[in-house]
């Protein structure tokens, strides 16, 4: 089965996933999981997408006689991160740009409507 170039779930997944690696290397796949919103099935299935494209390392740490991971960028890690974060940032201002034209669309239905009601309304108690 082939990888896609950007995991399941869009720029949006993916710059949370490498953000928290890199903020966090000693974080585990349940802790990814519940702050990326997705299963662990998932979150797996996006690591090993991810350790397999040579964005990250994993090595293993034992602490209190327990196996833990650790998760590392890369340097092709470091440059998708980079290149994640301009794409998400991208999508991001284009959603407030269609955002702000809904609102003032909104705004203006609105305006009509009350201005329809208060002649409806004057109209009445004249």
């Amino acid at each position: 089965m082939e990888l896609t170039t950007r995991p399941v779930g869009g720029d949006e997944v993916l710059y949370k996933l490498l953000k928290s690696i890199e903020k966090s290397p000693k974080t585990n796949q349940r802790k990814l999981a519940d702050e990326l919103g997705v299963s662990l099935g998932h979150m797996n299935y996006l690591l090993n997408d991810i350790v397999d494209k040579g964005w990250v390392e994993v090595s293993e740490s034992t602490t209190n006689k327990r196996r833990a991971c650790l998760y590392h960028l890369t340097p092709a890690g470091l440059t998708e991160r980079a290149a994640v974060t301009m794409r998400y940032l991208q999508s991001l201002l284009q959603l407030q740009k269609s955002m702000n034209l809904e609102i003032e669309t909104l705004r203006e239905e609105s305006n009509k409507i009350s201005a329809a009601i208060q002649r409806g309304l004057s109209s009445l108690y004249a």
